[in-house]
């Protein structure tokens, strides 16, 4: 089964001497790590409503939180205890927080698969982070919307992929303190704007951004554009 991992950040994280490298390299060789990257700081992040007929963009996060996630890693393991041993090994779990979220298969219908990649070259430039928002005034998104969004991006190289995740009741938190091992329910942060989906985007800023705002979730949640820290040219 997949699993998204987000690092997060956590002021009451812990000093770390562990080479992250050293995990991504046990875990890709266990065959369980399938992919990761790191995102620049969340200060760089754009925001993305549409209400009604308004697109309302703002520079930074949905919220001022103190938790932000800094990067994310997809795994296939066995089942969550195998997540969790993943999660648990990882640098950030004692330096941050690190979440487990399951991926929710959803067949959008023909045409809209993920382009294929090879582990940590998605090719992507942008990460798109799809949120809940209790006040949007909109029902979820319609699945045939999302399903010619997700076609339109393909066509245009905008999109390059996403994953859906299953709801945040569903998530695990996992965080090392003092070298005791918490593993908890719930999410990094503690806000009703969870984590509902990522995509893969390319092109440049505001081309993502544009793309970003025509997607049905963009109507219904909060749509988040962050950077890949990665160097593309």
């Amino acid at each position: 089964m997949k699993y998204v991992l987000f690092i997060a950040t956590d002021p009451a994280g812990e000093p770390i001497d562990q080479d992250p490298e050293a995990w991504v390299e046990e875990w890709n060789g266990r065959g369980v790590r399938l992919e990761g990257m790191p995102l620049k700081p969340v200060a760089e992040t754009s925001t993305v409503r549409v209400r009604g007929e308004r697109v309302l963009v703002t520079d930074g996060p949905f919220a001022e939180t103190t938790e932000w996630i800094a990067g994310y890693d997809l795994l296939e393991a066995a089942d969550l205890d195998e997540a969790i041993e993943a999660a648990a090994a990882h640098p950030m779990a004692t330096g941050g927080r690190v979440e487990i979220r399951p991926v929710e298969p959803l067949d959008l219908g023909p045409g809209t698969a993920n382009l294929p990649h090879a582990g940590d070259a998605p090719a992507a430039r942008y990460l798109g982070v799809f949120r809940a928002d209790p006040d949007a005034p909109a029902p979820g998104p319609d699945r045939a919307e999302v399903a010619e969004w997700v076609r339109a991006g393909l066509a245009s190289g905008r999109y390059l992929g996403g994953e859906h995740l299953r709801p945040v009741e569903d998530a695990t938190l996992v965080r090392r303190r003092a070298g005791e091992l918490l593993v908890t329910d719930g999410a990094y942060a503690d806000v009703p704007q969870w984590v509902t989906g990522l995509v893969f985007l390319d092109g440049e800023r505001q081309e993502a951004l544009d793309y970003l705002a025509r997607s049905p979730m963009a109507r219904t949640g909060i749509a988040e554009l962050r950077e890949f820290w990665a160097d593309f040219a």
